[in-house]
């Protein structure tokens, strides 16, 4: 696990290449996905030499005995039809982890073949930033990312390890080739506290979070502009306080010139600011900027609203619900939120909360539909539209860097990671606009981020692979070539388990069908929920199968899904 960057994400968002005019109902989407001529669509695009393969995954290949890492976290489709994928090149430092971080980059051709790759290393830098922000401008690619000074002693690139020390923090936009060769790089300096509290065990383990750094942590286009938030953090000195932290907002064009940029001083010290924030905390409007963040206290969330000149407007707050009461301290965290065509604002979060006193914490993913409208007299949102999937007590198991997207028909893609007994996957969800859900993928893979592309699919990233599919298979018409990839229809769990087999589909009106593993059968029913639990107290122990079936006009009942569970 990479200590800079603390969290494992899943969030799958599916793109739909269909539906360009209107938004359909939920039954006219997958009355539609079921018709003949979305099957037939569906097998001409595969049988097409000259498209993109419906469904691929590319892996990357990296050496386990090598001292570096190169590591995906989120993919852009471009005007090309190539796929550029921000990355990080970590090198092993510290206590032998992979830890000090530099930007990365990498192109993908349509289908899914590696066309290229480049890290950009400073002698003397590591990024407290996660990964680059892609942009695509005039044709030209650019990587907006951010170096602050290398506080690892024990790695190569420590910055005291030079003649001339770095004492400031850099914003970097990086113009970039097709082979992803710098054309042209514009960078700016910020000076920043070089302080080391060597001795103190909380630096010591973490010393470039608890360092003076930069951390860029949303960047988006507005009006041929880049629009960018960063903190700019002190150094941490446990007995004597160096300052306060700092919020900025900047404008750049794509020459590299800062054409405004606006500070706020925040009561926050002593490092590690940079883990409360994901990478997409910000949405626009016509006339204002959104920012959505993490508080503590008697609020759980604060909403921000800026000008276009970064001036503060107004503020808004969030009470979750269910939470309401002196027990519990549950800030948002792991925010990622995206506003839809009709304004509406969908926003993604891990309620972890603490219970007093005993001080035991628990998560739960939620997805809340807002009405962020700064004309709206409350100074409360309402948070009475939501939905939550699953929870953990695992710190780490958190929604994604981006973890719900818009597909172009205005339906979302939502997606976040389970854990059962330390067997982690994602859950990729197709939801109609009242989130309301229309069909769900299970992955056996973690992954950062996903992305709804203007051509209809979905790209999922994670660490160390990236998968492209189309809207087509959030159904059941190529179930096998789901299978190849590790996605699937439902999933049985825990497993294994005892007295309770439950299964978790998108699918409605299947039938489930349960065999010992001797082929009897000794359960089937039809599933009409989410979940569906099964009394398994007077099943003897051992393996038992268990199928999925749909009913198919011309073919009659399809098996879509199977599995095997052990009691």
């Amino acid at each position: 696990m990479k200590k800079a960057i603390t969290f494992l994400t899943l969030l799958l968002l599916l793109g739909v290449k269909l539906f360009s005019q209107g938004s359909l109902s939920k039954e006219e989407l997958i009355n539609l996905r079921n018709s003949r001529t979305y099957k037939d669509e569906c097998i001409n695009e595969k049988n097409n030499s000259n498209r993109t393969p419906y469904l691929w995954e590319y892996t990357i290949s990296n050496n386990p005995n090598s001292d570096e890492e190169f590591v995906l976290y989120d993919a852009k489709g471009l005007s090309n039809g190539n796929i550029g994928v921000a990355s990080s090149l970590f090198y092993r430092s510290g206590y032998g982890d992979f830890y000090s971080a530099h930007p990365a980059v990498m192109i993908l051709s349509p289908d899914g073949k590696e066309l290229a790759r480049n890290s950009f290393f400073r002698e003397g830098y590591t990024t407290m930033s996660y990964t680059p922000y892609l942009f695509e401008n005039n044709g030209n690619l650019y990587a907006l990312s951010t170096y602050s000074p290398e506080h690892d002693s024990l790695s190569f690139n420590h910055f005291l390890n030079y003649d001339n020390p770095p004492t400031d923090a850099k914003l970097v936009l990086s113009k970039l080739d097709n082979e992803l060769n710098l054309l042209e790089c514009y960078e700016h300096s910020f000076p920043i506290d070089t302080f080391e509290n060597r001795g103190w065990s909380n630096w010591d383990y973490h010393p470039n979070e608890y360092s003076g750094n930069i951390c860029l942590f949303s960047a988006f286009e507005d009006e041929d502009n880049i629009i960018g938030a960063y903190f700019k953090i002190v150094s941490s000195d446990y007995d004597n306080p160096r300052g306060h932290d700092s919020l900025f907002f900047f404008r750049m064009n794509f020459d590299g010139e800062i054409l405004n940029i606006k500070g706020y001083e925040r009561n926050t010290n002593g490092g590690w600011i940079q883990s409360t924030v994901r990478r997409n905390q910000m949405v626009k409007t016509d006339s204002y900027y959104i920012l959505y963040e993490r508080v503590s206290g008697n609020v759980d969330g604060m909403i921000v609203y800026y000008d276009k000149d970064f001036n503060h407007i107004a503020t808004k707050y969030i009470k979750q619900p269910d939470y309401n009461n002196s027990m519990f301290d549950c800030p948002l965290k792991d925010i990622s939120v995206v506003k839809a065509n009709d304004n509406t604002t969908y926003l993604s979060v891990t309620a972890s909360c603490i219970e007093k006193p005993n001080s035991y914490m628990w998560n739960d993913v939620r997805l809340y539909k807002l009405d962020d409208n700064i004309e709206n007299s409350s100074d409360y949102l309402s948070t009475d539209n939501y939905i939550i999937r699953g929870y953990s007590n695992t710190y780490d198991i958190s929604p994604l860097m981006r973890a719900v997207d818009t597909a172009p028909d205005s339906t979302l893609y939502f997606a976040c990671v389970y854990d059962w007994e330390g067997d982690p996957y994602s859950i990729i969800e197709h939801l109609d606009e009242d989130m309301d859900t229309i069909t769900t993928l299970f992955y056996d893979k973690i992954i950062h981020s996903i992305k709804s592309t203007k051509g209809g699919s979905l790209l999922i990233c994670g660490s160390e692979s990236i998968a492209k599919i189309p809207a087509s298979l959030f159904g059941f018409e190529d179930t096998e070539k789901l299978h190849e990839h590790g996605f699937h229809l439902a999933v049985a769990y825990p497993n294994p388990g005892s007295d309770v087999m439950n299964i978790r589909t998108g699918l409605r009106n299947a039938i489930l069908t349960i065999y010992d593993i001797n082929g009897r059968k000794i359960h089937e029913q039809k599933i009409t929920d989410e979940v569906t639990s099964i009394d398994a107290s007077k099943w003897q122990s051992g393996t038992y199968i268990w199928k999925l079936g749909m009913r198919d006009e011309e073919l009659g009942m399809k098996e879509v899904e199977s599995g095997k569970w052990v009691k």
